[in-house]
């Protein structure tokens, strides 16, 4: 599966093909402060960075960047970072995450990269389903850029439906524990639209 493409996904010398969906799942703050590995490794390849999420997982995340040597502040006056949360939809979502793709694109960016926490059932997000069918989508729009899209997922507290729909059936590739796997449970767009809808 990982071909002369692939990317260093910055967890454990684990290494993913350009354009890949990876659900990370953690458990505690250690895991959590791994996965932003992610972002610091496009700090060293010169490669945009996008922090996507609610508030308070977009704070921890750049907290834990500021403590890692990162100069945040620079970094998006410069325009190599963005920060993002939801739109009103998980259409207008994923429009806002493209027109920030799109822009690091057209500026130069020889890669994206997206650490992402979602704000299911949290005030002003889309509902779970609309949050799901978003997350569907974003496999096929991660394939028409040079990016890496890694989304965490928090175990001790999301309920088994968004694990079970939200993260394994939308994301072709998982990192549990200690490595990148291929994901067996997950559904094609077409095939994972019509079980949410039959939700």
């Amino acid at each position: 599966m990982i071909d002369a493409e692939a990317v260093e996904l910055g967890i454990r010398g684990e290494r993913v093909p350009v354009g890949s969906h990876v659900a990370y799942m953690w458990e505690n703050q250690e895991e959590f402060l791994e996965a932003i590995g992610v972002l610091e490794a496009g700090l060293r390849s010169k490669d945009h960075l996008v922090v996507f999420g609610h508030d308070e997982a977009n704070a921890r995340v750049l907290d834990a960047l500021v403590e890692g040597g990162a100069d945040v502040e620079r970094l998006r006056e410069e325009r190599r970072l963005d920060v993002l949360g939801p739109g009103s939809s998980g259409e207008e979502t994923l429009a806002g995450i493209g027109r920030s793709f799109e822009a690091a694109v057209e500026g130069g960016a020889p890669m994206i990269r997206l650490l992402g926490n979602i704000g299911w059932g949290r005030d002003a997000w889309p509902d779970t389903k609309e949050l799901m069918r978003f997350e569907a989508r974003v496999t096929e729009a991660a394939a028409s850029f040079p990016c890496l899209v890694v989304c965490m997922y928090d175990v001790r507290s999301l309920p088994a439906d968004v694990l079970l729909h939200g993260a394994f059936q939308t994301h072709p590739l998982t990192f549990c524990g200690n490595l990148v796997r291929e994901n067996p449970f997950h559904c094609s767009l077409n095939e994972f639209l019509e079980r949410v809808d039959a939700l």
